[in-house]
């Protein structure tokens, strides 16, 4: 294991964000509704479901963090969804991935917030204390993550089947 910095391996920059407020709240059963997302450390960070706007919506197949609130509450996020302020997305870098699926996600989301977990409400963590944020990662000789280690290393957690599952459905 390696400590290297986030920011070289995934790409930092804000979701697009509104206030709530500003969506037409809809039930989580129907079909086109969204997740949104807000500063919760809980339920995979989403505090509502909405209609969707399209002009608002981010695409899933990333981590997101929260920089304030529950400060650092890092998740994977499956599917499309809308966000609150300062929710800010993680995307891997291609040249640094051979792949990227809910395996490998959560067991960064775990380093991540073992690496940001003295931040706090006094202490908020910024764009700029994110980017500074070194994380374990298995790396390969040549500078690649070492995906097949981390998958051999989750096979061994309890119900990790299920999350394989996450994509065929829409988080409900």
């Amino acid at each position: 294991m390696n400590k290297v910095l986030l920011s070289e391996y995934f790409e930092i920059k804000s979701t697009i964000q509104d206030d709530k407020i500003n969506f037409e709240l809809s039930e989580k059963e129907y079909k086109d509704a969204l997740p949104f997302l807000g500063r919760s450390a809980i339920n995979n960070g989403i505090v509502d479901y909405v209609s969707p706007m399209p002009s608002k919506i981010n695409d899933g197949g990333i981590l997101t963090i929260a920089l304030d609130g529950s400060t650092g509450a890092t998740f994977y996020q499956h599917h499309k969804f809308c966000s609150g302020q300062n929710i800010w997305g993680l995307i891997p870098k291609e040249k640094y991935f051979d792949q990227f699926d809910p395996e490998i996600a959560l067991f960064i989301v775990t380093s991540i917030r073992k690496a940001v977990k003295n931040y706090s409400y006094n202490l908020s963590l910024t764009k700029t204390r994110l980017m500074k944020v070194k994380i374990l990662l298995p790396i390969q000789s040549d500078g690649t993550v070492d995906t097949n280690y981390i998958k051999a290393s989750m096979k061994g957690l309890r119900n990790i089947e299920v999350i394989k599952e996450i994509p065929e459905l829409r988080c409900l």
